[in-house]
């Protein structure tokens, strides 16, 4: 009986996932980060603060796509389309 690891029985990494959920809060302080940029003169270390985390968030997701992309040998948000990927999916799913 073959084992099977978890990268051949999904289709997305569990890394995507890390990535995608620090773009999201990533997006969100950013929001924040121009909201406060309104209120300047009050807000300005609230400011500061929202800004530096959107900014570490959104270079922690551009290094886990990078990492991921350099690993996978293709782009982790976009499905490898090589014939050998294909021939694997046959062998997985026959119809």
């Amino acid at each position: 009986m073959a084992n099977h690891s978890t990268h051949e029985k999904s289709t997305w990494h569990p890394m995507a996932m890390v990535a995608f959920v620090t773009l999201m809060a990533g997006g969100c302080f950013s929001a924040l980060w121009l909201y406060t940029l309104a209120q300047l003169p009050e807000g300005k270390p609230l400011n500061i603060t929202y800004g530096l985390l959107a900014l570490a968030l959104l270079t922690i997701t551009v290094a886990v796509y990078t990492r991921l992309t350099r690993s996978l040998h293709h782009s982790p948000m976009l499905p490898d389309h090589s014939e050998r990927e294909i021939r694997h999916y046959r062998e997985l799913f026959p119809h």
